[in-house]
């Protein structure tokens, strides 16, 4: 056991602390092992989605300078990313990333005395302000709802400490917090807000490779690597934080303007927070958790992370300049929502010069760049993850995640692709035009029965919980060549579910319904009957309208059947 007196040391390089699944099972990593090929490890997968987002950031920021510059030294850039991708895959080593450890190994210790890891290590308050550790776990903050037991919420292993040390610098939750001593933005002992982490604002976007070092490829960009972004450091290649802003080195500014981030790297590392971990007996049994760097203009036009899509924003375009955010992924109806964020370009239908596309996030527009070069009909495997907050912001909600297999072809900007992207967005489309007639059905249905309507949220809902994993797997398996036939198909698959839970409704709302009531009756005792069956026929012909390949395509087949019928 350590000596009380000294100072604790825990260096990610060599200590395990990364959780990964591996070609032999589940095993917790150091640095070094992630990248000198003895452990073949396959994707991090810690203790939730947005940590592990977080830490596979830090991965990629500490590949991205490694090999900073190396693409340019080759003939080309995509000559560079694909000999890469098959040394990667052959050998699982990257000696570039083993040097750069090794060289700035020093600052990547946890209780380093100078520069612990994404800490700053004379953080204090005017009372000594000393936090639990559940400060920093997400689902444990508050003594409800969480899973942990006592003691997990008491101390934290210094593993453990370190994945959600970089989970709170990536995403944790606006609102007042501990005022530092040395921050000049703090008033009466708090720090006021300044938003969330940047992952938080963000919609993380994943390429997953076969193992964890081809990921880490497939989420890299040119810009990353470029000569040009050598000012783009990540934390640990910077001079230590101060508790006061980047940009307010000296403490003395009581508005400083918001730094600008310097790219890849930077974003990827990004110090929303200042924090301070406390240990004893090789626990951290205390954290001091206070404001950090603020994201300038609450991001816009905050380019740069090649991992996220960004939308457009209308409302804060000015003459002369476009406004674009990020755009995390929606809690709610995730797959349906989020598609274009993913598909469309500037060029597809429904876009104008004055109301933009949302801008793909660019691992994906460079992976689909060098499989059209490659004549590859290859499919990304992506993994889409945001977190929910509260109201403004000020607490941690429900995190979204979901898997999707894009099939690279649909990014092309030609003429073909655009065709074939139509297709799958007018897919989600008329999903989305069914689900409001199911949900309009069920609430007529209530009206059947003697109630009054109200649209049916719930039965929408259940169409699209249905159909999800159903879509996901009608894009992966997409065949572009027969692209009507297969819109088609996914048109018959939603009418068939659709009228499954349409089944289930009507069984539901009991004998009332199916014996119905007059509506709408005038002083002459006129009106119209509402019963389930005059609305299910008015649910066939709504439908009929909302698969229109569908509806065409077999009025085709029926006329041609009655051609064929012997006279």
């Amino acid at each position: 056991m350590r000596n009380p007196e000294q100072q604790p040391s825990f260096n990610l390089v060599d200590q395990p602390w990364i959780i990964c699944v591996t070609a032999s099972g589940t095993q917790t990593l150091s640095l070094r092992q992630v990248f000198d090929g003895t452990a073949e490890p396959i994707q991090v997968l810690g203790d939730s989605p947005t940590q592990d987002y977080a830490v596979l950031r830090v991965l990629l920021a500490i590949f991205w300078r490694a090999h900073l510059g190396d693409a340019a030294a080759s003939r080309s850039w995509d000559e560079w990313f694909i000999s890469k991708r098959q040394e990667l895959v052959e050998t699982g080593r990257d000696d570039a990333v083993l040097s750069y450890l090794e060289n700035h190994r020093s600052r990547f210790d946890l209780f380093d005395s100078e520069t612990p890891f994404m800490q700053v290590s004379t953080l204090d308050t005017s009372k000594s302000t000393r936090q639990a550790v559940s400060r920093i776990l997400p689902d444990s903050e508050q003594d409800y709802f969480t899973m942990r037991t006592h003691e997990g919420r008491q101390s934290l292993a210094f593993d453990e400490a370190a994945r959600w040390l970089i989970h709170t610098q990536a995403y944790d939750y606006s609102g007042i917090k501990s005022g530092a001593l040395g921050d000049p933005r703090v008033k009466g002992g708090r720090g006021y807000p300044i938003g969330t982490g940047w992952a938080g604002m963000t919609g993380g976007t994943v390429i997953h490779g076969r193992t964890l070092v081809e990921t880490l490829l497939l989420n890299t960009v040119e810009d990353a690597l470029s000569p040009s972004a050598s000012a783009d450091q990540p934390v640990w290649e910077r001079e230590a934080d101060s508790a006061a802003q980047r940009n307010d080195r000296a403490g003395k500014l009581a508005s400083p303007p918001a730094v600008q981030p310097q790219g890849a790297s930077d974003l990827a590392t990004w110090q929303s927070r200042r924090v301070r971990l406390f240990a004893d007996n090789d626990r951290v049994t205390a954290v001091l958790v206070s404001n950090g760097d603020q994201i300038p203009d609450a991001g816009k036009n905050v380019f740069g992370d090649p991992m996220t899509p960004y939308r457009f924003s209308k409302n804060q375009t000015k003459k002369g300049q476009l406004a674009f955010y990020p755009k995390p992924y929606d809690a709610e109806r995730t797959m349906w929502r989020s598609l274009d964020a993913l598909l469309v370009s500037e060029s597809d239908a429904g876009f104008t010069s004055t109301d933009h596309a949302p801008k793909r996030p660019s691992n994906l527009v460079n992976f689909s760049k060098i499989a059209m070069r490659q004549r590859s009909n290859e499919v990304a495997d992506v993994r889409i993850v945001s977190m929910g907050y509260g109201p403004q912001s000020s607490s941690v909600g429900t995190v979204v995640t979901g898997n999707i297999g894009l099939p690279l072809s649909l990014l092309q900007d030609d003429a073909l692709s655009r065709a074939h992207r139509q297709y799958v967005r007018d897919a989600a489309d008329v999903t989305r035009s069914a689900a409001i007639s199911l949900g309009w059905f069920a609430g007529q249905l209530a009206v059947a029965a003697g109630g009054e309507y109200a649209f049916s949220a719930g039965a929408a809902d259940r169409l699209y919980t249905v159909l999800e994993p159903k879509f996901i797997t009608w894009l992966r398996n997409l065949d572009v060549d027969q692209i009507e036939d297969e819109a088609i198909s996914w048109q018959r698959q939603v009418r068939d579910q659709l009228f499954r839970i349409a089944d289930e409704e009507v069984r539901g709302a009991g004998q009332k319904a199916l014996v119905g009531r007059t509506v709408d009756g005038g002083e002459d005792g006129g009106g119209r009957v509402v019963s389930a069956g005059s609305l299910y026929r008015q649910l066939r012909y709504r439908i009929s309208q909302d698969l229109p390949l569908l509806q065409d395509h077999e009025q085709e087949k029926r006329a041609q059947h009655k051609k064929g019928r012997p006279a």
